[in-house]
């Protein structure tokens, strides 16, 4: 019997690309179901040499010998060692149906692909590393900026803006944290104002960060190389801060940061997703690649191409364990495809759609949710918080320091 050879590419790491590989693995690699049937080959394409803690990057800067941990390295996980697994090191320039094509010209032909290439940020929360050796480096350049400065000025109040001067300001009382904002309440998307509001207490009454709200800065001097007007793939190469910085706000007023950061939004990966649409509509709509229930991309030319995390539209708000559980119902779908013994499709596994949820870490002692329509109360929430910031719980949830149990794809997995 001739054996088949199957090339499933993974282009990008962290929660959903490594959650991917971790139910491939179990499903097609050490499952014994997949015994002498199919020789499947599963490629890692990641920038970095490993899995970055994204979460916890705020207090990685405010406190680095905690940022250090952030950063596992794929040389230290035993199973990604595995005979047929590779893990290539690179940039992902271009997505077309059947190939991966890297900066360095290197192309990937794939029979299945899983698109987990998130969004970006501007440094130093986007993170311009490929080693931890460099992310260290990093980190500590951060910290000599802010140790440095009296003044800090945070520049936009979505969750990462509040999370960062939060974080400055518990871990560097004496300093003066501002955080700007443009609207008349911190924290946009679909959460309620009520929430807003208390986030506001907290960080006014309880943690001492100024606030000024409803006005934008129309003009930094220094500016810090974001505000350029050029378009680029990788902000994560581009810094967002300055130092011995003055902001002139839409109201006239004027503020001076020894250490200024910017914290405006995201950058998403269109330009490098060429798949024709079969329809009207774009594959890559304006919230991410549209996909199906299954999380394959909705088009009906590309069955074999699926896409989770941040990435895709799947969620509003996106979530490091959305993202998760969506790369698990790639991996899953992809492996009953493979292992299916009859010519007949497979039934495939469908990812629910989950309310919106934040979960706002203001420091290690101030902290709020919100689940749907819920505020939950403090002491309700606290069960999902840890001063690690969810450091190890993602850790043992992708097994980075355990071998997957291996398990039949036409099963549930047996402990997401």
């Amino acid at each position: 019997m001739t054996t088949k050879i199957v090339n499933i590419v993974v282009a990008g790491g962290n929660y959903a690309g490594l959650n991917a590989m971790r139910h491939l693995y179990a499903t097609l690699l050490a499952s014994p179901d997949q015994a002498n049937k199919t020789v499947v080959n599963i490629t890692l394409v990641d920038r970095r040499d490993g899995f970055v803690h994204y979460i916890g990057m705020t207090r990685g800067i405010t406190e680095p010998s905690f940022g250090s941990s952030l950063w596992v390295p794929y040389s230290t996980v035993d199973w990604l060692q595995h005979s047929q697994i590779t893990i290539k090191q690179g940039t992902v320039a271009d997505i077309q149906p059947t190939l991966v094509q890297l900066t360095n010209g290197e192309q990937l032909q794939f029979d299945y692909l899983v698109v987990a290439l998130g969004i970006s940020r501007f440094a130093p929360i986007g993170i311009r590393s490929s080693t931890k050796l460099e992310f260290v480096a990093e980190l500590a350049e951060s910290y000599a900026q802010l140790d440095s400065a009296k003044s800090v000025v945070v520049v936009g109040g979505g969750a990462v803006g509040i999370e960062l001067a939060a974080d400055i300001k518990c871990d560097f009382p004496h300093k003066s944290v501002t955080l700007v904002h443009s609207r008349a309440l911190p924290l946009p998307g679909p959460f309620k104002d009520e929430l807003r509001h208390n986030v506001v207490d907290i960080l006014q009454n309880s943690i001492g960060v100024e606030l000024v709200l409803g006005q934008r800065v129309i003009a930094q001097e220094p500016a810090s190389a974001d505000m350029a007007d050029t378009l680029t793939d990788m902000p994560e190469h581009v810094s967002s801060t300055a130092t011995d910085a003055t902001l002139t706000l839409s109201g006239g007023q004027t503020l001076h940061g020894d250490w200024v950061v910017r914290c405006l939004g995201t950058r998403d990966k269109k330009s490098i997703i060429n798949l024709p649409s079969s329809t009207q509509e774009p594959i890559f709509g304006a919230n991410g690649i549209r996909v199906k229930d299954t999380m394959q991309i909705d088009d009906v030319a590309y069955p074999h191409i699926y896409a989770c995390g941040d990435i895709c539209s799947r969620d509003t708000v996106k979530l490091a364990g959305v993202a998760m559980y969506g790369a698990y119902i790639a991996a899953i779908n992809i492996a009953r495809t493979i292992s299916s013994v009859s010519n007949d499709s497979p039934t495939l596994e469908e990812s629910p759609l989950y309310p919106s949820k934040i979960l706002l870490l203001m420091s290690k002692e101030h902290f709020i949710m919100q689940l749907g329509d819920e505020i939950w109360e403090k002491e309700k929430t606290r069960q999902y918080v840890s001063d690690d910031m969810g450091l190890q719980g993602s850790i043992n949830g992708l097994s980075l320091n355990k071998v997957p149990v291996a398990y039949s794809p036409f099963d549930l997995a047996p402990a997401f």
